[in-house]
């Protein structure tokens, strides 16, 4: 498509924020109330090159008959995980709860799957009981990734924090204690890479996941402790 300038970016933008919120496609009188312009010409002008170049569709002469041209986003499937069994990697699609849409780029490299979040050690970083993370398999991490990792044979989501030769896994609650991690006793599962939240429920009373959140979301991890800022299996 034809690149936009940034007024008509804006326009473009508004237009799809009310649709993704529900709201109806904004009249010309209603661009004109939300960007000050003092005539409907203006709008009308905008929503022309806006069609024009590909981003929206015009019908007829109902105000309101606005219809956006967004590109889709490529999508891949990953296994979702309802528990992480404990002391084994989690590589055996087999055991999954089935397949979850995401992002294609955020499985741009490497082996993913999706794990839905129990407890709320990790609120302060937006992940809550019911999201699901999505994680890309590695057995090593970072300082400050967020990491599925098990520990004297438990698994759990916390953040990785590194000091030298000190790894500790770190809630995001003030309710929760550091994890102190010892040597021989720490496996990394994987690395967030994504944050998946359903914010709507569907007719059959069950949530539906949903696209949602931004790569490398921040949560719970967990990790080992090797010298420098990289942790491993311990």
């Amino acid at each position: 498509m034809p690149t936009l300038t940034q007024k008509q970016a804006r326009i473009f933008d508004y237009l799809c924020q009310q649709v993704d919120q529900g709201e109806p496609t904004p009249t010309y009188r209603d661009l004109c109330a939300h960007f000050g312009w003092a005539s409907t010409g203006t709008a009308r002008d905008y929503l022309r090159t806006l069609s024009r170049k590909g981003y929206v569709e015009l019908g007829g002469r109902k105000a309101r008959r606005v219809r956006l041209r967004r590109r889709s986003v490529p999508v891949t499937r990953v296994p979702l995980f309802g528990e992480v069994v404990a002391g084994t990697p989690i590589a055996a699609e087999q055991s999954a709860d089935g397949l979850v849409p995401i992002p294609a780029e955020w499985a741009s490299r490497g082996s993913h799957f999706a794990l839905r979040v129990c407890g709320d050690s990790m609120k302060d970083a937006g992940i809550l009981p019911g999201n699901h993370v999505v994680v890309r398999i590695q057995s090593t991490a970072e300082d400050d990734d967020i990491v599925v990792a098990t520990v004297d044979g438990e698994t759990t989501l916390k953040r990785l924090s590194l000091r030298g030769r000190r790894a500790v896994l770190r809630a995001e609650n003030a309710a929760y204690r550091p994890i102190q991690l010892r040597t021989g006793t720490t496996l990394i599962q994987g690395v967030v890479v994504g944050l998946l939240r359903c914010y709507a429920v569907s007719a059959t009373g069950r949530n539906t996941v949903g696209i949602g959140g931004a790569a490398q979301t921040r949560g719970r991890a967990a990790s080992s402790g090797h010298a420098g800022n990289r942790a491993g299996d311990v």
